[in-house]
């Protein structure tokens, strides 16, 4: 890859992220993203296929390492679970939290797009994936504990999926109402406790 080449594309990232968080997905044009970049149109599809390849261009390396955190998590709560260590798989659950709160911080304008800019791309149901993937994994973690002789009450797929989107949707609001960081982790302790607390009393656990 030239020099020029990779130069022009990240005039393309940075203009793109202007004009996306301004305008958002939709309102955002690639002629003017373009102009802004000092780049022609036609050069512009020598980098991306089409808009939205440019969105994800920006999006996608964040979604892909939220993944990755979310993904190491998973694991560990299922080592912890087969400990019958209950006081552990919270603790884990908060400092997943607050470790993906701190990585949103270090990227925000990024998750910004996502959850406030992305309306008519595949990235505006972000959150309703990742509540889909949180409940799929949370069923399996509670199946464990069941078999580990744990007593666990149960819940139909569809309260797992309310009580969660709960969770996460309030967990967005740092990012939707631009709280300073230091204010997100202490309102995610915050969170944690309120819904943790639920969590045991509704689970019986």
């Amino acid at each position: 890859m030239s020099r020029d080449f990779q130069q022009t594309h990240e005039n393309l990232l940075v203009c793109a992220k202007k004009h996306f968080l301004l305008l958002g997905f939709e309102k955002a044009s690639i002629r003017e993203i373009c102009k802004d970049a000092n780049v022609t149109n036609g050069a512009f599809y020598r980098h991306f296929n089409d808009k939205e390849a440019l969105f994800g261009a920006l999006v996608d390396p964040v979604i892909n390492e939220v993944d990755k955190i979310y993904s190491n998590s998973v694991r560990q709560h299922i080592e912890l679970v087969h400990t019958v260590e209950l006081n552990s798989i919270w603790q884990l659950s908060e400092r997943t939290i607050v470790e993906i709160i701190e990585y949103i911080y270090d990227h925000f304008d990024e998750f910004r797009l996502i959850l406030m800019n992305s309306e008519g791309t595949k990235y505006s149901s972000f959150l309703d994936d990742v509540v889909r993937m949180e409940v799929r994994e949370t069923i399996l973690l509670f199946h464990e504990l069941k078999i580990q002789k744990v007593f666990v009450r149960d819940l139909d797929e569809e309260e797992w999926h309310m009580l969660i989107h709960a969770f996460y949707s309030s967990l967005t609001e740092v990012v939707l109402h631009n709280y300073p960081k230091e204010a997100a982790v202490k309102y995610a302790h915050t969170l944690f406790v309120f819904f943790s607390s639920g969590w045991q009393h509704v689970l019986g656990i």
